[in-house]
């Protein structure tokens, strides 16, 4: 991967992480991950194997729709076979081969083996990268090439990332799978039975005995009201409710609500009817109602980790920026996994210090430093796979720096902890504490939930840290390249505008005027292809080149030499075009074009100047000597402008041009100001609402002259 696709492929695992955020299953995440391995690494196959149920054969998983060329191509693997895949998931290592030579001196092979199939393929080089899931291997993903050589270290970099991104991704759905099963089950199980039956008298309340509820509460006397006091304080309203409404409106009734056990809350649904003494009397007696109660525990916290799961994928797609994604996040942790207290402890980009991140129920971020606590110490007391702490015995044995504040949590309220690693396969972020008033968390299968949810966690914090870098680097860069006021020149009035592309802080656009001795002046627009901090950086390098090139020699043909020059002992292959031209008072023009668009005149008549097009700058094969010499009559006009200002996904070039030539038409004997103005609002502006122009989809410079 050269350095000029490292921002589009940066952008295009944000937009992997997106789709994966939102894959419900396994198939539509292979499809995220193989897709955007096909298209940034150019490989020829592309294939993610995971593991049986066994654990030990690589089984190759297919795309879930789509073009399937090269997606998902591969056989079963042996966990304990002599090929590249395996070896990357018995070592947790990488696996690179750069040609067949090497293939065949570490793997060997024969007559329709495993490593002769790629082979057939006409693939000449591979890399394997195992799928670790929170130190779990997964699966591998796969690579294969035409070329020799596998991948550079920053492609390497990106493999990696996408490797991680997938096995998450891969756990996640796996887990949703298992909670749909589970819930199937629970529901299964509770429909062939239930937990108890019993009967309510008008006046008297519940008669009877419950074994059911006495086997889970401990409490033999249910009868009358006796069974309100083992019902959750939050939830015994709603029931009360719910069957007093029943009661006046004689009808059947279902609703939920927890009880309290020596294991924790219990969560039951009931169902009740009334028993008329005239069934097909609307005003008989009710003699009694008769209910039934089912232990739906299993099946609501399935559920609940499902929707969970659910409501964290929506707060990851949507979040844009890391406060807002912090806002999310601790959000569904009190919502979803039902804390009361959710703190997030981070290290910031040096690791020396910690910033803390504390949600309670009002829902409100509380942010602040935590100066007394590394994060060493953070990530020692969490452990990989977290801890778990229960009431006044839990927090004890802690030590001085942290007892404190579980001390303080529990005068508050709270009665279990959770502290989660927050944790990528790069690096260490800090730690995710969650408070809760009940027990839950000595559930093994509840511990197994929380980490499954703190991994994704991570992954969206680390993604999110990721790209406000990529940002603040962008606002730097954008400030350091910002283009200065255009030059005093005492016969020319002048005028530019220069936009970048939606959502895009800096560009690769620039225009200028250079002030040159004898009364003249080199007018210059040039555009590097792309966006973003690489365009933008290319674009103040040869920026710099032409200012220095028109002060060594400014005429045209000397000028784009001398760039062709440096970008060929540079070895750059990133695409600028230029438009350069040498104007003296007089109005003569001697100008050339890199590739770049022709300008506009008024002098004798609105029209383009037939300014010789050339290759952009670096590209073989130009020598450089067609140059135009045209003389501009007094008072003329010229305007310069990028492709941006014609060309978008709407409207093709050739339709741009005689637009922009048409507008022209109407405005060419005002202001160099008005000019502009006028034609960026005609062509861009107008476009989002009007029925000319459209959308800019890049960056848009224009440079309007008059002679005086």
């Amino acid at each position: 991967m050269d350095s000029s696709a490292a921002i589009p492929a940066l952008e295009r695992l944000h937009r992997t992480a997106t789709e994966l955020a939102a894959a419900l299953d396994v198939r539509e995440a292979v499809t995220a991950v193989l897709r955007t391995g096909r298209d940034v690494l150019a490989t020829s196959t592309c294939g993610v194997s995971l593991l049986d149920e066994t654990g030990t054969v690589l089984v190759p998983q297919l795309p879930a729709e789509g073009d399937l060329t090269g997606l998902g191509v591969g056989r079963p693997v042996p966990l304990a076979s002599a090929t590249p895949s395996a070896e990357a998931a018995r070592t947790s290592r990488p696996v690179l081969l750069h040609d067949r030579a090497e293939l065949a001196a570490r793997f060997g092979g024969g007559p329709g083996g495993l490593n002769d199939s790629v082979l057939a393929q006409g693939e000449h080089s591979w890399a394997m990268y195992p799928l670790l899931a929170r130190g779990k291997l997964v699966g591998v993903l796969r690579f294969g090439f035409t070329r020799e050589g596998s991948l550079d270290g920053e492609q390497q970099v990106f493999a990696a990332t996408l490797a991680g991104q997938c096995a998450l991704a891969v756990e996640r759905a796996s887990l949703l799978r298992e909670a749909r099963i589970s819930e199937r089950r629970y529901r299964t199980l509770a429909e062939a039975g239930s937990l108890d039956v019993f009967t309510v008298r008008p006046g008297h309340g519940v008669t009877g005995t419950m074994p059911g509820w006495t086997a889970l509460t401990g409490r033999a006397d249910v009868g009358g009201r006796a069974w309100q006091h083992d019902v959750h304080p939050d939830d015994l309203p709603a029931v009360l409710r719910t069957f007093r409404d029943a009661v006046a409106a004689r009808s059947g009734t279902r609703f939920r609500f927890r009880i309290a056990t020596p294991d924790g809350w219990r969560t039951l649904a009931a169902v009740a009817v009334p028993v008329l003494s005239e069934p097909t009397a609307p005003d008989s007696e009710v003699l009694e109602w008769v209910g039934s109660l089912d232990d739906v525990t299993d099946r609501a916290r399935a559920t609940r980790r499902t929707r969970t799961l659910q409501a964290l994928t929506a707060a990851i797609a949507t979040a844009t920026t890391y406060p807002e994604l912090l806002d999310a996040v601790l959000r569904v942790c009190l919502d979803g996994l039902g804390a009361v207290r959710a703190t997030v402890l981070l290290a910031d980009g040096e690791g020396s210090a910690l910033s803390l991140h504390r949600m309670l129920t009002d829902r409100e971020r509380r942010t602040g430093q935590v100066p007394e606590v590394t994060l060493e110490q953070l990530t020692a007391f969490a452990g990989a796979s977290g801890r778990y702490l229960v009431g006044a015995r839990g927090i004890a044995g802690l030590s001085d720096v942290v007892r404190g504040n579980f001390e303080a949590a529990h005068a508050a309220g709270e009665t279990a902890w959770a502290v989660l690693p927050l944790a990528t396969r790069r690096r260490r972020l800090g730690t995710l504490t969650l408070g809760f008033t009940e027990p839950g968390v000595d559930d093994e299968e509840e511990r197994e939930f929380l980490l499954a949810f703190a991994g994704q966690v991570s992954s969206a914090l680390e993604r999110m840290q990721l790209l406000e870098t990529e940002r603040d680097q962008a606002t730097v860069l954008q400030e350091a390249l910002r283009p200065g006021p255009l030059p005093d020149v005492d016969w020319l009035a002048t005028h530019r505008s220069a936009t970048t592309s939606a959502g895009v802080e800096v560009g690769g656009d620039w225009a200028e005027i250079i002030p040159l001795s004898g009364d003249r002046v080199a007018v210059v627009l040039g555009d590097v292809m792309g966006r973003g901090v690489r365009a933008a950086t290319v674009m103040g390098e040869v920026r710099t080149q032409v200012r220095t090139l028109a002060l060594i020699d400014p005429h045209p043909t000397a000028v784009l030499r001398g760039l062709d020059a440096c970008a060929a002992a540079g070895g750059g292959e990133d695409l600028v075009t230029i438009f350069y031209g040498v104007l003296h008072r007089d109005g003569r023009l001697s100008a050339a074009s890199a590739g770049h668009l022709p300008p506009l005149t008024c002098s004798e008549g609105p029209h383009y100047l037939d300014v010789p097009p050339g290759v952009p700058i670096g590209v073989e094969g130009d020598p450089r000597r067609d140059v135009l010499d045209v003389r501009l009559a007094p008072g003329s006009a010229l305007v310069v402008f990028s492709d941006g200002l014609v060309e978008t996904r709407t409207r093709s070039l050739t339709e741009g041009l005689a637009e922009v030539l048409g507008h022209f038409h109407d405005q060419a004997y005002g202001t160099p100001a008005e000019i502009v103005e006028a034609l960026v609002a005609q062509m861009v502006e107008t476009g989002e609402t009007g029925d000319t122009g459209g959308a800019a989809d890049d960056d848009v410079t224009v440079l309007g002259l008059r002679l005086r």
